[in-house]
Formats: C-alpha cells, structure tokens, sequence
C-alpha cells in the first residue's frame, strides 16, 4: 500500500477524523479542504503568531501542541488553552476581518496544516456552503466558552481540574478523546496558569484525583485511568463528544 508522504495533508487523515467537526463533513468537502491545505512543521517553543497579528489563515493542529496565552495589564503572561490534535482553529478573524486575539506558540515539535486566506476564499467561491461550516465551528468554541464559564461560576477546585482535563482530552469537546493515548500537553504548571490557581491548590486536587483512581500522575504528565468518573467528577456528559454532536443541516 502506498505511503502518502508527511508532506501530503492526507497522511494526516487518521488524526483528522477523530475531529468531529471534520469527521461530519460531506466527503468531497473534506477532501477539497484537504487539498487546499499545507503541512507547516513548528519547533519546540516557536511562534505561530502574536496578538494583533493580521489573519493569515485557519489552522489544524495534527501533531504536538500549541499554548494559547495573553498578557495581563501587568505585563504577566496568561494561558489560556492548550490545544492539541486534532483541533482546527483560527476561524473568528476570518469572520470579523480583526486581529487574532491571543498569542500561540508550540509547546514541543508541533505539525500543523494550514489554509491560508485566498484558499479559503477560493473554497468559498466555490461552494459557499464553507461560510456555513466554519461559522459551526466557531460555534464549537463558543460551547467551549460556555463550560469554562460555568466552570468559575459554580464549581469546586476538583470539579474545575477534572473539567479541565476532560475538555482538554475532547478539545472542548469538538475531538473523540484517545484513551489510549490520554495523556495531554497539560501538566500540574499549565493547569495552575490555567484556571488562575497556586500551584499547590493544584497538586493537592490532582493527588485527590489520583487516589480516587481517576488519573494517573507522571512527570509533566497526566494520564487518565477512568474516564467515566473524570466526567462525574467533572459534572459533564460522559459520553462527552457524542457521537451525533453536529451533522450538516445546510441552511436553504
């Protein structure tokens, strides 16, 4: 069988499907964007962009990881996500025309494809059911908003870690989680910079969480051992993403 070369987006197919918003769209969509793409390589601590950078595109991270951060009126670096494959990302400065609103860098050796603006609009022109598409996944992210805000509303130290950790498994709940790979960028110093806690608040959740026999914890790594009970604990679904989360209804 032939071997499709890393260069080829399609070699990167086996991630990509386990996004569900790529995962449903129509076949041929998926190939045109496919083949619309390129396979851009970061290394370790690279930047993407910058915020304020112009909009040059939408991108999928297919492996390692980005840090999304932001910097405080004190001059302190904030972050705020960490995403991994296969999250696709960088839609909202394509539909407001502004600048990218935060900071991205690779947390390790990181491959991303990448669909810069006239391919886009290109795809577009073709078949204007794209605006469609990518508005569904910006609404994706907008899901995501919604459980990060409940999460500071109404939930306790162990319930916001394990949330975290879950929607980090799912990206947000837009990727089926790879459990048999269920170890993410995140460690005990991104989740403490993640939801604005101390470290040792931190530590102290993750142990509770490995005694129950919910996680397991390794060096500047988590791994998750029940994924039912990280969703308990979490208060999320955990067939969380299901199967069925969006199909294309195309508007008339």
């Amino acid at each position: 069988m032939h071997t499709l070369a890393k260069s080829d987006p399609r070699h990167y197919l086996p991630v990509l499907q386990k996004s569900l918003w790529f995962a449903q769209l129509p076949p041929s969509a998926a190939q045109d964007l496919l083949r619309e793409a390129t396979v851009l390589h970061l290394g370790a601590g690279q930047q993407l962009f910058l915020r304020g950078d112009s909009f040059d595109g939408i991108y999928c991270v297919a492996e390692g990881g980005l840090r999304l951060t932001g910097i405080a009126p004190n001059g302190q670096e904030n972050l705020l996500s960490v995403i991994s494959p296969p999250t696709w990302f960088g839609e909202i400065a394509f539909f407001d025309g502004l600048p990218r609103t935060h900071d991205a860098q690779a947390v390790g050796p990181t491959v991303l494809l990448r669909v810069s603006p006239a391919r886009l609009q290109g795809l577009i022109s073709a078949d204007p059911q794209w605006t469609f598409r990518l508005a569904v996944l910006m609404a994706q992210k907008t899901r995501l908003l919604f459980f990060a805000l409940e999460a500071i509303t109404r939930l306790d130290t162990q319930a916001k870690i394990a949330r975290v950790i879950a929607m980090t498994l799912t990206q947000g709940g837009t990727a089926v989680p790879d459990l048999a790979a269920s170890s993410s960028a995140l460690n005990q110093g991104s989740l403490a910079e993640t939801l604005g806690m101390t470290r040792q608040t931190v530590a102290a959740g993750l142990k509770a969480l490995q005694d129950q026999g919910i996680v397991k914890l390794g060096y500047r790594r988590i791994t998750v051992i029940d994924w039912a009970r990280l969703c308990d604990v979490a208060k999320i679904d955990a067939e969380c993403p299901a199967p069925g989360l969006h199909q294309e209804h195309l508007p008339s």
